[in-house]
């Protein structure tokens, strides 16, 4: 027996495999010190190599077995080059792929917004876009000196829809096979080129209701009582009035929007229009406004901007998940105003109509609370008793229930609330009679402010300068 041998050298030493022989552990068992010999950096090493591992021992790791600073009996003492994965595959486009408006801020704080053609017209034979296939990565050795091939990078599946064809010279390149107009989705990576349906005058008697394949074009206005319907992009040189709009794409309207308050607009990408007046309205992606927005019920699922230095927001709620910026909100005559951000709409109806069960269940549970109490103060008798237990009953299976509804509605809140950084901006006034909701606070404008911003600070609805 070495004396000078701590007493934590006195182990039994074996080498275990694993992860397709890229990976080896010593597995370690205390021994007696009276009939064994103490561990060694040649031993270990030996026990090793013997299994036939070639590469990859970690010595750094035996070194610390040896000094005592590893006391785990299963210890990672070997590991081979894994392989890499290459580059993924993407796209390459010829065209922008980017359609909304994006503000800029300049070095004085003004906030410029540039015009910019929302519609992209090709023609026929123009190269679109090119897949840069994936590529193999770095091969790696497992612990025996075995190569093992590098990993493919990730696929990126696209779809080439009507009016788009393949090269057939250049299998990876996209060309359009029409004249027509880009559109491209870019959360399914579907690209098209569609036929523009013109209308060379207004959508009304003359045409009637559109519902149509294809983006749409209109010269003039879209006509009270008249509905547009299409799964792509509609630009109105005119206006909209009291009309119902289905836009799967963008909006564009170069007028303004004129609603009669109950007709809906629901559009999945951006809208641009010069005012919304008594609009309802559902948008998938941004809401740009030149001018004002007045009285209208809006519901975004990005954000709201009113472009231009004198553009107010006047009236009816304006709720958009991320950000709603405006030079001016409400007016002298204090006009009820209010501005919600940060929730998630898709969760809208679901926390709504939880909360309305739960306030119902609310109100039978404290309805039973008051019959039982006044049951209770009547005369004892066999009748009393029951009505009691029957009550009693009837009030535990309603207090589980609320519990329940509790549970469930928290779950819901905090997908509806889970928005990072929600804002609201008025670059220049803000009026008393204007309500700023924020997630679940609200903030009641008393008196005019300027060139502030609405956050949520610590929890709470606060405002500060605008630089």
């Amino acid at each position: 027996m070495d004396e000078k041998a701590p007493k934590w050298l006195y182990k039994t030493a074996k080498v275990e495999v694993v992860d397709k022989k890229m990976k080896a552990f010593l597995i370690l068992k205390n021994a007696d010190p009276e009939n064994s010999i103490p561990l060694s950096k040649e031993y270990l090493k030996d026990i090793i190599t013997t299994t036939g591992i070639k590469i990859g021992i970690k010595d750094d790791v035996i070194n610390e077995i040896l000094e005592g600073k590893i006391s785990e009996d299963r210890i990672l003492v070997a590991e081979g080059n894994y392989p890499k994965p290459g580059s993924d595959a993407r796209m390459e486009f010829y065209f922008k792929t980017e359609k909304s408006l994006k503000p800029q801020t300049q070095e004085d704080g003004h906030i410029d917004y540039k015009e910019v053609n929302m519609v992209e017209s090709v023609a026929k034979d123009t190269p679109l876009a090119k897949k840069i296939i994936a590529t193999v990565g770095t091969p790696g050795k497992d612990l025996f000196g075995n190569d093992i091939p590098g990993l493919f990078g990730k696929d990126l599946q696209f779809t080439a829809g009507q009016g788009i064809f393949r090269d057939p010279e250049e299998n990876t390149l996209f060309k359009a096979s029409i004249d027509g107009i880009i559109y491209y989705d870019s959360k399914a990576h579907n690209l098209e080129v569609q036929k523009l349906f013109v209308v060379p005058e207004s959508v009304d008697y003359s045409t009637g209701n559109l519902h149509v394949k294809s983006s749409v074009d209109i010269k003039q206005h879209i006509k009270a009582g008249f509905s547009v319907e299409t799964p792509y992009n509609i630009d109105v040189k005119g206006g909209i009035e009291h009309a119902i709009v289905i836009c799967g794409g963008i909006l564009t309207v170069k007028e303004g929007i004129n609603g009669d308050g109950k007709s809906l607009i629901t559009v999945g990408g951006d809208i641009h229009s010069g005012y919304i007046s008594n609009q309802v309205i559902k948008c998938g992606g941004k809401v740009h406004v030149s001018f004002e927005m007045r009285n209208s019920i809006i519901e975004c699922d990005d954000e709201v901007i009113v472009i231009k230095n004198s553009g107010v927001i006047i009236g009816g709620k304006i709720t958009a998940t991320n950000k709603v910026t405006s030079p001016i909100i409400g007016n002298d005559y204090g006009v009820n105003t209010e501005i919600e951000v940060g929730v998630v709409l898709k969760h809208k109806e679901k926390f709504m109509k939880k909360q309305v069960e739960k306030n119902e269940i609310e109100r039978q549970v404290e309805e039973l609370k008051k019959q039982i109490s006044y049951i209770a103060q009547k005369p004892d008798n066999n009748a009393k008793t029951m009505q009691l237990m029957n009550y009693k009953e009837v009030w535990g299976k309603n207090t589980a229930l609320l519990i329940k509804i509790k549970n469930d509605l928290k779950d819901i809140e905090t997908a509806y609330y889970a928005v990072e950084n929600p804002a609201v901006y008025a670059t220049g006034k803000v009026f008393p009679g204007t309500v700023i909701k924020i997630k679940d606070k609200q903030f009641e404008v008393k008196e005019v402010l300027t060139h502030v911003m609405f956050h949520l600070v610590n929890g709470e609805i606060e405002h500060s300068n605008i630089k």
